[in-house]
Parts: C-alpha cells; sequence; structure tokens
C-alpha cells in the first residue's frame, strides 16, 4: 500500500524538486547575495508565522478526517475548520500588518515582509484542501491542485523578478497570485464537501488541543533549523545569511523532500490503520516507512557530501564558495532533522500526545541558540553547521525517548546498519574515481552520482538493505497484476 501511495506522489515530489532547486539556482543568479538574504529572511519569518498561526488548523484536519469519514460527519468537519481558517486569517493579517507598520524596519525589508505574510494567509486555505486530499486518499487531485499551483507560482515570480522592479519581493507576488488561481478551482469542491454540515464549536476545542501543541512543537522544531538566519544577519550580514541559506537548502531541502515524499505516502495509511484496525497494525506501517526514510534519505545525504563541490555549479558567484563549503555536514543534519519531523514526531501525533514533543524540542533550541551564538563569531558559517548538527543530535533523541512513552514508534536498526555498510561501499567507490581538473562540474557531478547510485543499489539489492529488494519485487509484482487486470 505505501508502495503504491509513492508512486502516485511522483508528481508532487517532481515540482517540489524543480521548485525547490529552481528557486536556489534562479535566485542566486538573479539576486545579488544581499537581496537573497533579505528573501530568504523573509521567507523564514513567513514559516514562523504561519506555523504560529494556522498548524494547529492544518494538523486537526490531517488527524480527524479519517475519525471524521467512521462516524459520518466530514461535512461538519470541513465547515468547521474552514470557518475558523477564515476568522484566524482576519484577525492574523490585521495584527500582522499593524505590527510591521510599527516596527522600525528598513522600507525594503518591511515591503518584502508585508507581500510574505499576505501569501501565507492566503495559504492556509490551500493547504486545508490539501491536507484533506490526503487524508481522504485523492491522491490524484491533491498532485494535481499542488504540483500546478507551485510551478506556476514559482514561475511567475521569476518572471516579475525579469520584468518588473520588485526584486525579492517578485517571489511572494507570485505565490500569491498563484494561490488565488488555485483556490478558485479547489474551493468550490470543498463547499459541495461541506454542503449541510454544521459548524461544531465543541469541537475546536479538541482540535485547538490537538492542533497547538503541534503548533508549538513546529515552531521549536523549525527555530531548531532557522533561528541561526537571523543570528547570522545580525553577527555577520544578510549578505552572509544569504551565502549560509543557500548551502543549507541546496543540502537540506535535497535531503527533507525525500522525508516529505515518503510521509505523504505513509501517513495517512498509519493513520487510517490507528482509528480502524489499533496500535498494532499501524506501528507495522511505521517500521517499513522508517526503514525506507532511512534507505533513500541517508545515501542521498552521504552522495551529497562527497560531490558537494561539483554540486556547487548550481548557485550564483556570490554564494557559492561558502555555501559549497557547508554542505557535507548539513547534508547529514538533514537526515536527523527529517526524522525529527518526519518519523520520531510520528510517535506524538498517533498517540495524541503531541504536547509532549513540544517539551522535548525545548533542549535541543536552547542549546542550538547558545551554541550559535559561541561558535559562529569564533568559526564563521561553520560554527552554524557544527551548532546545527549537534543540536539536532540532541532533538532527534530525547523526540525518540520521550515518544516511545506513548507509541510503540519501532527503532530501525539493523536497517541503519545495513544501509551504512551500502553507504560506507559507495563512498569508497566514488573516492576512487579520479577525473581530470577540466572535467565540467556537471559532468563530474552525473559520472560520480550515476556510478555511486549503481554501487548502493548493488549492494542495497545484494544484502537486501532494509528489506529494499522484498519491497521493490512486491512493489512490481502489484503493477503487473494491476496491469493484467485491467
Amino acid at each position: 500500500m505505501m508502495g503504491r501511495s509513492m508512486l502516485a506522489y511522483i508528481p508532487v515530489n517532481l515540482a517540489n524538486l524543480l521548485v525547490s532547486f529552481g528557486t536556489i539556482v534562479v535566485l542566486t543568479r538573479l539576486l545579488n547575495s544581499e537581496e537573497f538574504g533579505r528573501y530568504a529572511l523573509a521567507v523564514v519569518t513567513m514559516h514562523f508565522t504561519h506555523m504560529a498561526v494556522f498548524t494547529w488548523l492544518e494538523a486537526a484536519m490531517a488527524r480527524f478526517q479519517a475519525r471524521a469519514e467512521k462516524e459520518n460527519d466530514v461535512n461538519s468537519h470541513l465547515r468547521t475548520i474552514y470557518k475558523y481558517a477564515g476568522i484566524t486569517s482576519v484577525a492574523a493579517i490585521s495584527v500582522i500588518l499593524t505590527i510591521l507598520w510599527a516596527l522600525p524596519l528598513d522600507p525594503t525589508m518591511k515591503t518584502i515582509l508585508v507581500a510574505a505574510m499576505t501569501a501565507t494567509t492566503i495559504q492556509i486555505f490551500m493547504n486545508l484542501g490539501m491536507e484533506a486530499h490526503k487524508a481522504a486518499h485523492r491522491i490524484k487531485r491533491y498532485s494535481v491542485m499542488y504540483s500546478s499551483q507551485t510551478i506556476f507560482s514559482f514561475s511567475l515570480g521569476i518572471l516579475l523578478i525579469l520584468f518588473t522592479p520588485l526584486r525579492e519581493v517578485a517571489p511572494f507576488v507570485g505565490i500569491a497570485i498563484g494561490l488565488i488561481l488555485a483556490l478558485l478551482f479547489d474551493l468550490p469542491f470543498m463547499f459541495k464537501k461541506m454542503r449541510d454540515g454544521n459548524v461544531q464549536t465543541e469541537k475546536v476545542k479538541i482540535y485547538f488541543k490537538y492542533g497547538m501543541p503541534i503548533c508549538i512543537s513546529l515552531l521549536l522544531a523549525y527555530a531548531l533549523n532557522s533561528a541561526d538566519m537571523y543570528i547570522i544577519a545580525v553577527l555577520m550580514g544578510e549578505s552572509s545569511a544569504g551565502q549560509y541559506n543557500a548551502g543549507y537548502n541546496l543540502a537540506n531541502r535535497s535531503i527533507e523532500m525525500i522525508f516529505v515524499w515518503v510521509s505523504m505516502a505513509a501517513t495517512p495509511i498509519a493513520v487510517t490503520m490507528m482509528e480502524k484496525d489499533g496500535i498494532e497494525t499501524s506501528k507495522g506501517v511505521m517500521r517499513d516507512y522508517g526503514a525506507t526514510l532511512l534507505w533513500i534519505a541517508l545515501p542521498a545525504a552521504t552522495g551529497i557530501a562527497l560531490v558537494a563541490k561539483e554540486f556547487g555549479f548550481v548557485l550564483g558567484e556570490s554564494v557559492r564558495a561558502e555555501a559549497v563549503a557547508i554542505m557535507p555536514l548539513i547534508a547529514f543534519a538533514g537526515v536527523m532533522n527529517g526524522l525529527i519531523s518526519y518519523y520520531a514526531q510520528r510517535a506524538f501525533m498517533l498517540s495524541g500526545h503531541t504536547s509532549m514533543f513540544m517539551w522535548a524540542m525545548i533542549p535541543p533550541v536552547v542549546l542550538n541558540i547558545g551554541l550559535n551564538l559561541w561558535l559562529i563569531p569564533i568559526y564563521g558559517l561553520m560554527g552554524a553547521v557544527y551548532a546545527t548538527l549537534i543540536s539536532y543530535t540532541l532533538g532527534f533523541v530525547l523526540a525518540m525517548v520521550v515518544g516511545r512513552r506513548f507509541y510503540p514508534l519501532p527503532v530501525p536498526v539493523r536497517a541503519f546498519l545495513e544501509i551504512s555498510l551500502c553507504c560506507v561501499g559507495m563512498a569508497a567507490v566514488v573516492k576512487l574515481i579520479n577525473l581530470p581538473n577540466a572535467t565540467p562540474d556537471f559532468v563530474a557531478l552525473s559520472i560520480k552520482a550515476g556510478i555511486g547510485g549503481i554501487v548502493y543499489m548493488t549492494l542495497s539489492m545484494g544484502i537486501n538493505a532494509a528489506n529494499s529488494r522484498t519491497l521493490i519485487h512486491k512493489m512490481l509484482n502489484n503493477r503487473r497484476l494491476k496491469a493484467v487486470t485491467s
């Protein structure tokens, strides 16, 4: 089941891949390092704001959709959440704009933040629809809507940079326009699903009690991986913040997309199994999920660390050298970050003890801020990298230890050891590749990545690491069976 869902989400991940790398490749060339730094700071602020204000609604949509289906109460469930999203968005944008007007910010930065905050206020309605589609297993609709909006918003933002004076404001204007156009198609569909439903005020308390700890937890988790941007901007300037963000995003985002892809497929299945069949069935899904995450993410991080220099060709000159230097360690930090947010956190989600994840995140966030303030003045951008890796490791250990008190989340130790062995073999072979110095970076990257991928897959299939051979055979047999029956 999880394998089929992963295949169905491929269009979404291709869109994420295009936009994530496209943003880094294009914006680091069209914007100078200071402009890119201001853009990156606005993105971080936008995400902080969205998590603080809206994530509880999205979490409730994802978690309680299956229960609403079981109780034949989906229309009221949807109507309740959408109504409170409307109330929250109006209140939020009013408060946010007032705060921005009062803050003594540079006019350019203030304009960028107004555009970013407007976009995130619209984003909640798109996100609610997407969460509902995923939870109801409307994968095709989710894929089409999400992919179309993502690519259109990105493309429009680039065009606005090229043909208007908006500069670093342009991407946020593109996002807002793309969201509005997507909602013209999705909201009528969702309104039909809400027909004859009632606003259940009493359930809002349940949704808020469940979702707000997730809000705070995600804020803490995001602070763990993004608060250093503010510290770097203050201690080293907006240009350094842009260089750090470019390297961090190129490495970390590559890893995060893997976690998002597998999570899209596995989480709705685990929630449905939990509601219908109980802990043991969902535990089986989570066991396969954890092993699959490691099987894809760990070799990806190893690959990025091995070819960071060659991979840097995609970045603009103003950020390239500094960004490439931080990428190897950030890639492995990205694995830890993904395991916190997309694996360990699921123990709290499935058990309903979401507030405990919040408490588990406080120590690593405090440690991260302290380490950044200590190490950045000494080591520059690498100080932020060291702080990130140490803090992520603590965060993952705490989240797993605390989470397993409430839900028996499997610890895939054997899968980790098997996959690590394959990654060591891949790294040994790639390190032996000796190409002429004049080889273009893109060619060198392709050769090393191709050979490394072949070596890893050969070793992985050979020892059946994380049951990968079994999983692939099952997926292929299911596809053959489906082809025969159709």
